[in-house]
């Protein structure tokens, strides 16, 4: 033994092991080595990327300004309660502790029962707190011929759709009163009763709908079965025990909590659903979830004071857009809405995991078209993350900064004075309708019949709803339609419909109760109103009337506040809308081309009979009798100006008409709009009409009708070129941009121009534009009363334009009102004129130098 030891020791046989551990060995910290040391950039890339998330924070809009610095749109806080996630690891962790053992209990308590019906589990989740708040969610399918309906005793219950066919309805405990009973119409057999999220039930129903209990059978085994027999190893009771499933339900429910503590302090009464919840946790859990949101200033005093310094709902705030001015000037100013896109390039961890807060972009007015300019500079914030996600660290901020102002030429002062004298205008006109007006019955049945063609009451007329509303002594809600007109949906399809109704104008809210409604009447006549400064055609005054209130649709439109403004039709900026007869204010244009083709001359006289070729006058059965230039202008007279075009022909008046840029739209600092201005012509006529032009085509456009479409800016422009005597200007909304006419040509020679604004001054000292005057100021002016369908019904346009003073301009205006039905007494003289001379009185008083300064042009 000793000799074979001292010839073989004991070592040798492990020296084999040793070198193939020691080559191991060397292997793995060879491997490791290279990881840790010549690889260590690359798994700390990789580290930073996994673990690291940027948050990209909008920067504050830039403000935006009149002419005189004041205000016109800021900023202001907007404040909401936030919850930060992180932060409830635990409470949700032990939350999903008491569901685990709280599924284990209901699985004892409901097992030793003999017989279960729906409404016995109605009953039972009432008397667990858990499922009393969760409520009972019943899914099911439509039957292939039928639309489903629940109903539970008399009442019935709406359905959330998923898809095509399938159906879910949440029942409450609160719902359910003893002996009412469940039926479910034209579903699929099978009913499936999911209880907070902890188990679920399917329940078949039989031929009438109803939920058949299932029935234990005590004979075999625990095992619940169908009433009616069947399979004996089928389960119909699915307790809920996994972990996944119960994780949701801990942080709903935890979170429910906190939304409900937000709830007792603000008043509010704000839900929120699994959806909503695993949406934002698999989206954004980096970020807060906003439980409450646009706080007012005692919900946030409420919030800050009762709430504990660590609690996990915190008060950010965030800015958007402050309107001080509420209305004025709301389709020149704009708003913002969604669709930001962030401008990240100048923030750091561009290859980071990106989460951006929610920003506003511009969506009408300025706030759309420099859009680029007000938009400020976005800030980002640099997290380390949990491996669940969740924010753990900072460690890097970059501040956002805010937007460029932008200032405007408007004079907030005039722009009020404007919308204020056409509100009192049209007020008046509305006063003088003589209610029910039978033209507004069948347009109010027009749009009911639309609304009835997108819903399911098919068997509703629009007849039958309208006279349920006409003939009962209050206005109606949901319900009380419902029952009154035949409804055959749930009230919540009743509510539906009318709110759409509502929107269309068709009808308005109860005084007493916002939840009720009456047939609408016809709303106030629109308007519009533009100023022009002839020194550098800065545009002073663009006011469109209705209008809407800009702080009802931030920090968010609601559609609420969209319904609101789309039954008043208060979309439309009118001032700048080419959709309107310019009438006798086109009269000017004609004048104008007779004399640039010699086709008229300035004291020839032109006989008026009242009726010209079949044409008539304004005055027929009267007459003009004979009329120089001057005297037709100031009577605005049709003959005159048929005879005139007779002379020069449709082809000179139409090439005038488009010389002057009335066939183009004008450029303006504002989105542009679809429709553009019409100047039509023997092309245009067979193209959309279908038949040739005519004589009577000439007359038409020669008085301003016919196919004729400008808007009122337009024809203000059209009145500068006339004050200024050039053929191009080029109205601006940008203070100081230098935007002067690119021709300096004049636009008629200086007798024919003289010759025109003295017609224009006597139609405001003696003729239709009297209602004009001003004391110690000459104004040329034009009234105009045109006629145009819309809506189906023939309705006046009344127009007045002109400038002040007559022999010095300084400024240009323009004034529309349309009549909304055709008792609406709108005329020239009587609705447009004296709102330009509010206006142009309230310029003079605040600019008086003006009038001693001025250097004529004539």
């Amino acid at each position: 033994m000793k000799f074979f030891e001292k010839y073989f020791p004991e070592t040798r046989r492990f020296r084999k092991f040793a070198w193939i551990y020691l080559c191991l060995f060397l292997t793995l910290f060879g491997n490791l080595f290279f990881r840790q040391v010549w690889e260590r950039e690359d798994y700390l890339e990789m580290e930073r990327m996994q673990g690291q998330r940027r948050i990209i924070r909008p920067g504050a809009r830039g403000d935006i300004t009149d002419r005189e610095n004041n205000l016109l749109i800021g900023n202001r806080a907007h404040y909401s309660a936030a919850l930060h996630l992180e932060l409830l690891s635990k409470e949700i962790w032990e939350r999903k502790v008491e569901l685990r053992r709280l599924s284990y209990q209901l699985k004892e308590n409901l097992l030793q029962r003999t017989r279960l019906s729906l409404e016995d589990l109605l009953q039972f989740c009432n008397s667990i707190d858990h499922l009393r708040k969760r409520g009972l969610v019943l899914t099911g399918k439509d039957s292939s011929d039928s639309h489903s309906s629940l109903w539970i005793g008399s009442s019935k219950k709406d359905f959330d759709w998923k898809r095509k066919r399938e159906w879910s309805a949440t029942l409450k405990p609160s719902y359910f009163f003893e002996g009412q009973k469940f039926s479910i119409n034209g579903s699929e057999n099978r009913l499936l009763a999911c209880a907070g999220g902890l188990l679920s039930i399917e329940f078949q129903l039989d031929k009438q709908g109803i939920p058949i209990p299932k029935v234990k059978n005590t004979s075999t085994s625990t095992n619940w079965f169908w009433s009616d027999g069947g399979d004996t190893d089928e389960k119909f009771i699915n307790f809920t025990s996994d972990g996944y499933s119960l994780s949701w339900e801990a942080r709903l429910s935890v979170v429910c909590e906190y939304l409900e503590k937000v709830n007792q302090l603000t008043g509010r009464n704000l839900d929120l659903t699994m959806e909503q919840l695993q949406k934002h946790w698999r989206q954004k859990l980096v970020l807060p979830l906003v439980l409450c949101s646009d706080l007012t200033n005692h919900e946030y005093a409420a919030l800050v004071e009762r709430l504990p310094p660590d609690s996990p709902i915190q008060v950010q705030a965030q800015a958007v857009r402050h309107y001080p001015e509420k209305s004025l000037a709301s389709h020149v100013l704009g708003y913002v809405g969604s669709g930001y896109e962030s401008n990240p390039e100048t923030l750091s961890g561009s290859d980071l995991a990106t989460f951006e807060l929610q920003g506003r972009t511009g969506k009408a007015g300025v706030e759309k078209t420099f859009d680029t300019l007000l938009r400020g500079r976005d800030g980002g914030d640099i997290w380390i993350v949990s491996p669940m996600g969740s924010r753990f660290e900072r460690l890097e901020r970059q501040p956002s900064q805010k937007g460029n102002t932008l200032r405007l030429t408007l004079d907030m002062n005039l722009q009020s004075i404007a919308e204020d004298s056409i509100d009192r205008m049209v007020a008046k006109v509305a006063q003088q309708r003589i209610l029910p007006d039978k033209d507004w019955a069948r347009t109010l049945e027009r749009r009911t019949s639309r609304a009835l063609i997108g819903s399911d009451e098919t068997e509703v007329s629009a007849e039958l709803l309208l006279s349920a509303f006409k003939d009962a002594p209050f206005p109606l809600n949901e319900t009380q339609a419902s029952t009154v007109a035949g409804f055959k949906g749930t009230p919540t399809d009743a509510k539906r419909l009318l709110k759409l109704l509502y929107a269309q104008g068709v009808l308005k809210k109860g005084n007493s109760n916002p939840e009720s409604y009456q047939i609408a009447p016809p709303p106030p006549p629109p308007g519009a109103a533009v100023l022009i400064d002839l020194q550098n055609f800065e545009i002073l005054v663009l006011a469109s009337k209705p209008n809407y209130d800009l702080s009802s649709l931030t920090p968010f439109i609601s559609q609420a506040a969209y319904d609101e403004i789309q039954r008043r039709e208060a979309w439309l900026p009118r001032a700048w809308h080419p959709g309107y007869t310019p009438a006798s204010p086109f009269k000017l244009v004609t004048a104008l081309a007779g004399l640039r083709n010699k086709s008229i001359d300035i004291d020839e006289k032109l006989l008026c009979e009242g009726i010209y070729r079949g044409m008539k006058c304004h005055v027929h059965p009267a007459q003009h009798g004979e009329l120089d230039l001057r005297q037709a202008i100031a009577q605005s007279c049709n003959v005159y100006f048929f005879r005139c075009a007779e002379k020069m022909g449709h082809e000179k008046l139409i090439k005038e008409a488009k010389d002057l840029g009335m066939g183009k739209k004008i450029f303006l600092d504002l989105p542009e709009l679809k429709d553009s201005p019409i100047v039509p012509d023997p092309e245009w006529k067979k193209k959309n009409i279908g038949v040739n032009w005519t004589m009577e085509d000439t007359f038409n456009i020669s008085i301003g009708q016919g196919g004729l479409r400008q808007s009122p800016l337009q024809m203000a422009s059209f009145v500068a070129k006339l004050a200024t005597n050039l053929r191009m200007v080029s109205p601006t909304l940008l203070l100081n941009s230098k935007n002067m006419p690119t021709s300096t040509n004049a636009l008629i020679d200086f007798s024919s121009q003289k010759a025109i604004v003295e017609g224009m001054v006597s139609a405001t000292t003696e003729g239709t534009a009297r209602r004009c005057q001003i004391k110690n100021l000459t104004i040329a002016g034009k009234t105009g009363t045109g006629q145009w369908r819309n809506h189906n019904m023939k309705l006046n346009l009344a127009w007045f334009v002109g400038f002040a003073p007559a022999h010095a301009p300084r400024v240009a205006i323009s004034v529309l009102v349309e009549g909304v039905i055709p008792q609406d007494q709108v005329q020239g003289g009587l609705t447009a004129a004296p709102v330009a001379r509010d206006l142009l009185e309230a310029y003079f008083a605040k600019y008086p130098d003006t009038l001693s300064s001025s250097n004529t042009r004539l």
